[in-house]
């Protein structure tokens, strides 16, 4: 065989596939950005700064659990006076029914049944929801009834 006859090799740098190249391209930008970061944090780094403390004060708050209101030996319309009171509305009248049921009424008209067979703290908040929507429907609720399986709500 002759030198011409014979075919020359060319070599090429293997092919890398489009997923190594985007692997490599995400470790580089995230190379790149950590370098960023720890540059603004040596340059910018604020005076009595710990981390440590920080650090610490997110756990507290991250384990934090909801604070509940402390109703025991309270009697079902003191609970409702101490939930309701001046936090969601202003009572003007109390009264408590034959069935247990505790009618709370206030200056502005409004007339709400709260029922001891149900969880107060949810019917509160449930209130709180609704007089909400309300302002911002801009209607008057004159009654919410929590007695009965579904919420019932009379508008003015």
């Amino acid at each position: 065989m002759s030198d011409e006859t014979r075919a020359a090799k060319v070599f090429s740098t293997p092919k890398i596939h489009s997923r190594t190249k985007v692997t490599r391209l995400a470790i580089e930008v995230i190379l790149l950005l950590i370098v960023l970061i720890g540059t603004g944090l040596t340059l910018f780094w604020p005076t009595g700064f710990s981390l440590e403390k920080n650090l610490q004060n997110l756990k507290e708050i991250l384990s934090l659990k909801r604070q509940k209101v402390e109703v025991k030996g309270l009697s079902f319309e003191e609970k409702v006076r101490g939930l309701v009171d001046g936090k969601v509305i202003h009572i003007a009248l109390l009264e408590k029914s034959s069935e247990g049921f505790v009618t709370v009424r206030d200056d502005e008209g409004l007339a709400v049944i709260f029922s001891p067979k149900k969880d107060l703290e949810t019917q509160v908040r449930t209130l709180q929801t609704l007089l909400s929507k309300a302002k911002i429907e801009k209607r008057a609720i004159t009654l919410v009834d929590f007695r009965f399986d579904k919420l019932v709500v009379r508008y003015k």
